[in-house]
């Protein structure tokens, strides 16, 4: 260990002694068999984000204790943040088959190595319209709620953080480094086609005498929630990894600049079900890919879809009266009470063995373990409660 490192620090001082007498990149490379052309972070012609946003609201009553709600919302998102991580990236015979189309033959600069500048030139937009509908009666409330809506864009969750953490990573950085919307443009990483919730209150009616001690003071409450899948995108781990040495800056440099492979079906739209859990039927085929080799190829970032989400959580509480205005509620809540499993995307890299399958569940978005603290809460979770009111 001692030798490597004396040997680093005898490279590193023959580097700046060279870079201070005006050495070349041939000259420093050939004194410095270790030496190779540093990595670069810059920012260009930055903006902030601007959003235009409307929307169209009816609201009409049906009777005293029903109410029905339709609201139309949209925005146009412009100037948003993406990490271009290509601008360097070379590919001759890298392949193996010949130039990589979309990239030249070598290095822009080659005194430099990945190249990743921050632009403020990507685009979003939305449409959803949402249904609620709601209604009293005399001990129960119910509202029930419907959304359809689309999301596209070209970089996801503001260009720099991720939105997938499991199986499949975000698409952060342009396929193509010099024309963002040719292969980025397409669904939201969240682009949740469906979703509908449901969520109601029940209050037991009062009774008389001792049957009122037993029965006297419940409150019902629960929640239902169902959504399609969310997207991802199908990708060539192995040209990435390729892509990513010859100064593209892929998941080996945390950019997210991820090589998509070749759809032969173009069967966009798919949708991956429950049965992907068994890895005898994966929901995605190797025959109807082909890695990329030749080119950045003709798929479009996030066309297929992962399994959808079910969730439903009960509140049993019983109060109790101290005083006239004081109240002791105790009572427990079954989250995911149906124990139902919820799984992630299936593996979208045509390169692991794992390709199609689902090897994993998620967690709700809330918990009582808070959020992206790495606890499991995907089965039933129990939680006691007491309350106190005044």
């Amino acid at each position: 260990m001692f030798a490597e490192l004396s040997i680093v620090s005898g490279a590193n001082t023959s580097f700046l002694n060279s870079f201070r007498s005006g050495g070349t990149l041939a000259s420093i490379s050939a004194a410095n068999p270790l030496f190779t052309p540093p990595s670069v972070y810059n920012a260009n012609n930055i903006n902030y984000p601007r959003y235009q946003e409307w929307n169209l609201e009816l609201q009409q009553g049906l009777g005293q204790r029903t109410s029905l709600n339709l609201n139309y919302v949209a925005n146009h998102g412009i100037y948003e943040a993406v990490q271009n991580s290509g601008l360097n990236a070379f590919c001759g015979a890298c392949m193996g088959t010949g130039s990589f189309r979309g990239l030249p033959a070598t290095a822009a600069d080659p005194r430099f190595g990945t190249v990743t500048e921050a632009q403020s030139n990507a685009v979003s937009n939305y449409n959803g319209l949402t249904v609620s509908l709601q209604r009293k009666f005399t001990s129960l409330q119910v509202q029930a709620n419907y959304t359809w809506s689309h999301a596209l864009d070209e970089i996801s969750n503001g260009g720099f953080l991720p939105f997938n953490f499991l199986t499949n990573e975000s698409v952060l950085s342009p396929q193509d480094p010099f024309n963002i919307r040719r292969f980025n443009y397409g669904n939201a990483d969240y682009d949740v086609r469906q979703s509908g919730s449901l969520n109601y209150v029940y209050n037991m009616p009062q009774f008389r005498g001792f049957v009122s001690r037993i029965f006297g003071g419940w409150v019902v409450s629960g929640t239902l929630f169902v959504r399609t899948g969310l997207p991802f995108t199908v990708i060539d781990g192995n040209a990435t990894g390729t892509l990513a040495s010859n100064n593209f800056g892929g998941a080996l440099n945390g950019a997210g600049a991820y090589i998509f492979a070749n759809d032969l079906n173009r069967s966009h739209g798919g949708e991956c079900g429950d049965s992907a859990t068994n890895p005898a039927t994966p929901c995605l085929s190797l025959a109807s890919f082909s890695p990329a080799t030749a080119g950045f190829g003709n798929q479009r970032r996030n066309q297929f879809y992962g399994p959808r989400f079910f969730n439903t959580d009960l509140t049993l509480m019983k109060n109790f009266g101290i005083t006239e205005n004081v109240k002791l509620g105790v009572g427990a809540t079954a989250f995911n009470i149906l124990n139902h499993p919820n799984f992630d995307q299936p593996v979208a890299d045509i390169a692991n063995r794992n390709f199609g399958s689902i090897i994993s569940t998620v967690n709700p978005p809330t918990s009582i373990y808070g959020s992206f603290l790495g606890g499991d809460a995907s089965p039933r979770v129990l939680q006691l409660n007491a309350r106190l009111t005044f």
